[in-house]
């Protein structure tokens, strides 16, 4: 996309902090549905980091396409702004989630190895987001667009894509992604 994202890392905080809200939500008014808070805090977490995405690309990044140290600058700015924001929200003390009951303790592979549940479900929610990212990316219209306009804006602009609404999306869901993975 011809940017370089600094503000990544915020951006896994905020989905952390998702995930931490909707904890603590689920266990004060819906205990009963506790044990799946993990996933729909998942899911919140995607839509908040996507959103924030799509906001910072259209008032910043869209701006600075072509110019990757300008991004470099902006977005480490930006990064600083991001982190004092969420030092003045939720102070600065780190804060917790309870990991669900079913993904507490380990499995053994051998009589000396075991490897933990919640360890294994990290895996697995990346390569499940890594295969979705290869379909997103080699197996549909979107991708194709999106490698369309990396090749050449202006051509891919000239045969009726829309470069900016294509650019904000991508750049959405790379944010949300980084928010599943906070």
């Amino acid at each position: 996309m011809g940017a370089i994202n600094m503000a990544h890392g915020e951006f896994m905080i905020l989905g952390a902090y998702v995930t931490y809200l909707v904890s603590n939500s689920f266990a004060t008014h819906l205990p009963d549905l506790f044990p799946i808070y993990f996933f729909v805090a998942m899911a919140l977490a995607f839509l908040a980091s996507g959103a924030l995405g799509m906001l910072v690309e259209w008032g910043l990044i869209r701006h600075l396409y072509r110019r990757p140290l300008d991004t470099l600058l902006a977005t480490r700015g930006l990064s600083l702004i991001l982190q004092q924001i969420y030092r003045s929200v939720f102070g600065a003390r780190e804060v917790g989630v309870t990991i669900p009951n079913r993904m507490m303790g380990s499995l053994p592979l051998t009589d000396r190895i075991e490897v933990p549940i919640n360890g294994r479900f990290v895996m697995a929610l990346a390569v499940g987001k890594s295969v979705a990212i290869y379909a997103l990316m080699f197996r549909s219209r979107r991708g194709r667009q999106v490698r369309a306009i990396n090749q050449s804006r202006v051509m891919a602009g000239a045969v009726g894509i829309n470069t900016e609404r294509t650019h904000r999306l991508t750049f959405a869901i790379g944010c949300g992604i980084a928010g599943v993975t906070g």
